[in-house]
């Protein structure tokens, strides 16, 4: 009865492994990181549509980079994403002055859905859960820093992970702030409990971000070079956001993943990896909307709606 229990529990071990692996790679191959992909993941529709990069610039939600948090947010943030395979990503953030600084927090899911057995026909759920928090302050009106930490909960098939995790980032600008640089060290974490005896590595990436607001057009160009410490490799984004009137903003924005994505059809290649959006700002609420090509795997889609808070 013992060595029952005991191959069952092996066959299931191996089991939850191919099928962590199959999540993990299926996440790379959209964003290129692997393992606890929420901690990659564009959560909202503006970060999307820029390929996750733009990290410099003043954003008006906790991001990548504490330090590029704008001083003038202000309110709630609702977002939603769908991706191939019926996964679903949903945050809701908070953001608000405080002192000197202002402070931000959020909880993201990232929903694979269910998993179901064939042979044992047992059915299970595969998620993330992602808690933050952070803050930013100004140095001068020149120069911010900014700090943000967090607890992520993932689960598959019974198998749970948890972990801590941190990111510090510095952000100046200059030329009359038209051009700025941000550094940022991010996903410095502990691991509290690994899925299975094979731990997985938590992937640390160091940020080099710059953008540039040319004086006579409306326009951000934006890019980001990004090292992943744990295992030495480079990969860069950008982005460009148009603003042809004061309430309508048009973006698109590109990677180096996009090779991944060409599949040697023309009519598919074109925008093969490409991704873009549109923001459309009212009185007292803006709402984005963005897209991401993935290629043979199909869209992302997600909409996000921030309201500001009297």
């Amino acid at each position: 009865m013992g060595n029952r229990r005991t191959i069952r529990r092996f066959r299931e071990e191996r089991r939850i492994t191919k099928l962590i692996s199959f999540i993990f790679i299926f996440g790379g191959s959209l964003f290129g990181s692997g393992s606890y992909e929420i901690l990659f993941f564009p959560h909202d529709a503006r970060s999307l549509s820029l390929q996750n990069s733009v990290s410099a610039f003043d954003s008006p939600i906790l991001r990548n980079n504490p330090a590029a948090l704008s001083m003038h947010s202000d309110g709630m943030v609702y977002s939603y994403l769908y991706l191939p395979a019926n996964i679903h990503s949903g945050e809701i953030q908070r953001i608000h002055r405080s002192g000197k600084g202002i402070k931000a927090s959020r909880i993201s899911i990232l929903n694979y859905g269910a998993i179901i057995d064939s042979k044992l026909e047992d059915k299970t759920y595969a998620f993330d859960i992602l808690l933050e928090a952070g803050y930013k302050k100004e140095l001068k009106n020149i120069t911010s820093v900014g700090i943000s930490g967090g607890y992520l909960f993932s689960t598959i098939s019974g198998f749970h992970s948890q972990l801590l995790f941190s990111n510090i980032g510095i952000r100046s600008r200059m030329l009359r702030k038209r051009l700025g640089v941000g550094l940022s060290m991010e996903n410095i974490g502990f691991l509290l409990k690994s899925y299975t005896d094979v731990k997985e590595p938590i992937p640390m990436l160091f940020r080099m971000s710059l953008f540039y607001e040319p004086r006579y057009i409306s326009l951000i160009i934006s890019g980001d070079i990004i090292k992943r410490l744990d295992d030495n490799t480079y990969y860069f984004a950008g982005g460009l956001e148009f603003k042809p009137q004061s309430r309508l903003t048009i973006r698109l924005g590109n990677s180096s993943h996009r090779g991944g994505y060409i599949t040697d059809d023309f009519s598919s290649d074109v925008i093969a990896g490409i991704s873009g959006g549109a923001g459309f700002r009212f009185t007292h609420t803006t709402l984005d909307v963005g897209f991401m090509n993935l290629g043979p795997a199909g869209f992302i889609v997600g909409f996000s709606l921030l309201k500001k808070v009297d």
